[in-house]
């Protein structure tokens, strides 16, 4: 696995900030989730962005923001050339900043729906935006403790100002940004009550009375996902849920949450979270039991 993906799947780094600059259009291969927060800014291109259960267009000078454990795969619009930095840290890397301020909540807002497009910045916030990253591209390397403790009160500083700019895009009315379709959400409603069935797109499209080429281009073409690769989400979602808080063996959860064969659970569940299922739910039993030492 390369060097980037361990940084933003596995549990082995947990700050990252780095800048792309591509000059021709650009696919992520497959959706992804990681136990870490995510803030990506838009300097030049528009694109389509896919989080959880929403699209959304995404302009220069666009936020998207993305919680733990959150859903997302970015794609193309058009064939020009785009730019974006993106900031990838983990709560425990905020750990001492928050513990100095036991009354401000810096990450809550990077969970809730209505805040993963922050689309309404003017080009003096824009710029504010972008000059505290660059700040952070210019420390990235720097390991030093004076200014290890720099990025993080410059995290902390970006955080503050994202959240003040999402309430007030909330006040203003300006909406989500969020991409609709009602057959689309329809159908990823039914996906959601039935994903532990047999899913295939001739049946599903049966269901809803359209052609299976008509639902497959008109989904693909809403929110940045095939059909299989959004019922495969919702069902490794789910089995993360399982591998968390039950004890039930990795064959029973891969029947349990709809997957055909174990192998082909394991083989969806780490391209999605960059660990087995086994090594998440020792990940996951291992941050239950710091969490609780905390807490004592």
């Amino acid at each position: 696995m390369p060097k980037e993906k361990e940084y933003v799947y596995l549990p082995v780094g947990d700050f990252l900030v780095e800048r792309v600059d591509r000059t021709t259009a650009y696919e992520m291969p497959s959706f992804h989730l990681h136990y870490k927060y995510e803030i990506y800014y838009e300097i030049e291109g528009t694109r389509r962005y896919f989080i959880e259960d929403s699209a959304y267009i995404v302009h220069a000078g666009s936020v998207v923001l993305i919680g733990e454990n959150q859903i997302h795969k970015t794609g193309a619009i058009g064939d020009g050339p785009s730019s974006r930095i993106v900031v990838n840290f983990s709560a425990a890397y905020l750990a001492e900043l928050t513990r100095s301020f036991p009354g401000v909540d810096f990450c809550g807002f990077l969970n809730e729906k209505e805040n993963h497009l922050l689309h309404t910045l003017m080009p003096r916030q824009q710029n504010y935006v972008y000059a505290l990253l660059r700040q952070l591209l210019a420390l990235a390397d720097d390991t030093g403790r004076q200014v290890c403790a720099a990025k993080k009160l410059l995290l902390g500083t970006l955080l503050l100002y994202l959240q003040k700019q999402c309430r007030l895009q909330r006040e203003l009315g300006c909406g989500s940004g969020r991409v609709t379709n009602c057959l689309v959400d329809q159908v990823q409603g039914y996906v959601v009550q039935h994903y532990a069935e047999k899913l295939t797109l001739p049946q599903i499209a049966a269901r809803f009375y359209i052609s299976p080429c008509y639902l497959s281009r008109l989904f693909k073409r809403t929110i940045n996902l095939s059909l299989v690769e959004y019922i495969n989400g919702v069902r490794v979602k789910a089995a993360q849920r399982q591998l968390e808080k039950t004890r039930r063996s990795i064959s029973e959860v891969a029947a349990d949450t709809g997957f055909s064969t174990v192998a082909h659970f394991r083989r969806v569940f780490k391209e999605a979270t960059g660990l087995s299922p086994q090594q998440y739910r020792q990940y996951s039993l291992r941050q239950t039991r710091e969490d609780a030492d905390e807490g004592e």
